[in-house]
């Protein structure tokens, strides 16, 4: 198979992929509020789909290593399928429960290794891998839109079908992937990534990384429900989904550029700073121009955090240790971090009410603002450096 040739079905991939978690993400929220559940239970569903990346790209790495990613990939892909599927015969909150975990436990398994294969094929071509991640957001953006009309003529009765019919869509193109033979990489002795561990620059960095994360939990469980309650349709929902994910596109198809001219902490910084400035705008003025307007740091919020900090986990590890680190990354930043965020919003927007809980989202990204800073400071590279420095601060 030509270069060319993998980077389509890499491409077609991804837009398949991502063609479900548009049709997904925007109405799951709805969906769950539309089969009686309270708030709390929403945030605990939306906060198990996170969890379940915690540890699941981890032990999918493992068995990766041994049977091999063209084995592992495409059949969590179609479990993923089948386990949506099931979900047409739950309507209360502890079957919805116990299906969640099924298939989030799968899904999880495929984008970490689909993302490690792209980027090893992306270093041997030559080629940039957000020009092909971006294919995932403008099937995004199609389904988001695609689904808020179809919600609006047919009802939620659309929902589950059609993000099986992608799935399965997703699992048939999973099987023409150019993966590694054999897997991701060989298996590498577990004290040298310990050792890694170990440094200070990775663990502040992965802590910035889950509260920049956690503070995306009111937005993935409610958003759409916080825009709905502001008199927004499920057209209007879709749109303002949509458009913020082409502001992603956008940021993909120049994002290397931008990281060469202005380095990767200038882009890491400002991405945390304009997630802050995100969240508490929604919070604020939840009405027209300004909830459009807003979106647009989605670009920011997610398209440049995540496009920096692959590069950065990338570029940190050894050749030998960089699929397990950009597993480590996945399970920390969207695992730890989505489920926190997903739960503590599920409490506050209960408790507190929406425009509180954006706030307390907008605060998040500004203490990850503030590990980051520690992350990337040249004197903290190495945990032990830090554990002496506190030692003597404490003397």
């Amino acid at each position: 198979m030509t270069g060319q040739r993998q980077g389509r079905w890499l491409a077609l991939y991804y837009a398949l992929y991502f063609s479900a978690l548009g049709a997904f993400m925007p109405y799951w929220g709805p969906y769950l509020q539309q089969q009686g559940l309270t708030a709390l239970e929403i945030g605990i569903l939306t906060a198990t789909i996170q969890a379940t990346k915690v540890l699941a790209p981890n032990i999918w790495g493992l068995m990766a290593l041994r049977w091999g990613l063209g084995r592992i990939v495409p059949g969590a892909a179609l479990a993923t399928a089948l386990g949506f599927l099931a979900l047409l015969w739950a309507h209360d909150f502890f079957s919805i429960f116990l299906i969640t975990i099924a298939f989030s436990f799968f899904w999880a398994a495929t984008l970490p290794l689909v993302d490690i294969t792209t980027m090893e094929w992306a270093e041997r071509s030559g080629a940039a891998y957000g020009r092909i991640r971006l294919w995932g957001s403008i099937g995004f953006i199609l389904l988001a839109l695609g689904m808020g009309w179809l919600i609006a003529s047919g009802g939620m009765a659309v929902f589950l079908p059609v993000i099986v019919v992608f799935l399965l869509a997703a699992w048939w193109s999973s099987r023409y992937l150019p993966f590694a033979a054999g897997g991701t990489a060989t298996a590498v002795p577990q004290a040298a990534l310990r050792n890694e561990l170990r440094r200070g620059d990775l663990l502040f960095f992965f802590a910035a990384c889950i509260l920049e994360q956690a503070s995306h939990g009111p937005y993935y469980a409610f958003y759409s429900i916080y825009v709905g309650d502001h008199g927004q349709g499920s057209m209007a929902v879709g749109f303002l989904w949509g458009f913020a994910v082409l502001c992603e596109v956008l940021f993909f198809a120049v994002g290397e550029g931008v990281i060469r001219r202005l380095g990767l902490k200038t882009v890491l910084y400002a991405s945390f700073l304009l997630t802050a400035l995100r969240w508490g705008v929604i919070g604020l003025w939840p009405d027209l121009p300004w909830i459009v307007a807003v979106q647009s740091l989605h670009a920011a919020s997610y398209g440049a955090f995540h496009l920096a900090a692959v590069h950065w986990v990338y570029q940190r590890f050894p050749t030998s240790l960089r699929a397990r680190g950009l597993a480590l990354y996945a399970s920390a930043a969207y695992g730890l971090g989505g489920a926190m965020g997903a739960l503590a919003g599920g409490w506050a927007w209960q408790k507190l009410g929406g425009p509180e809980t954006f706030y307390a989202a907008a605060a998040l990204s500004l203490l990850g603002t503030v590990l980051l800073l520690v992350a990337l400071r040249p004197g903290y590279a190495n945990w032990e450096r830090v554990r002496v420095s506190l030692e003597k601060a404490r003397r």
